[in-house]
């Protein structure tokens, strides 16, 4: 049985990150990378955070973060803030502005998409809206790091 959960995670993974690459390279309106959309999305998910847990998270250097970062404050994405428990560091969150662009992203994405969707039968469609509860009901336990 562990194979085969092993086999299934590595399907998964391969799968998503396909999915991912369907995503439109050049619509406009939008001014940030899908690396940096997703730390928007990871401080949508996740709230404030400090930049070496947003490395852990992204797997990632913590210099790669604090670039991003920078980016995302200057054009107003995310605001830093004094970490109320250790003075020393900062905590990111993500701003209105930066929601709006994660929601303008993930809009993007998803037209880009129709029409892969469009192109498969109503089965298809109805196990895929499954198997996308059943991954959402997986990651909103505390079990999995978010």
């Amino acid at each position: 049985m562990e194979e085969d959960l092993q086999s299934l995670g590595e399907e998964l993974i391969s799968t998503a990150a396909r999915v991912v690459r369907w995503a439109p390279r050049d619509v406009h309106g939008f001014t940030v990378s899908l690396a940096a959309a997703r730390l928007l999305a990871r401080l949508l998910d996740n709230g404030p955070t400090r930049i070496s847990d947003l490395a852990i998270a992204e797997r990632c250097s913590q210099p790669t973060i604090t670039n991003h970062v920078k980016r995302l404050e200057s054009a107003g994405m995310v605001a830093r803030a004094v970490d109320p428990r250790d003075g020393r560091a900062w905590m990111i969150a993500l701003t209105e502005q930066g929601r709006a662009e994660l929601d303008l992203i993930r809009s993007s994405i998803g037209i880009g998409l129709e029409p892969y969707l469009a192109a498969i039968s109503k089965r298809d469609l109805k196990a895929i809206r499954e198997g996308l509860g059943a991954m959402q009901r997986l990651m909103s336990t505390e079990r999995l790091p978010r």
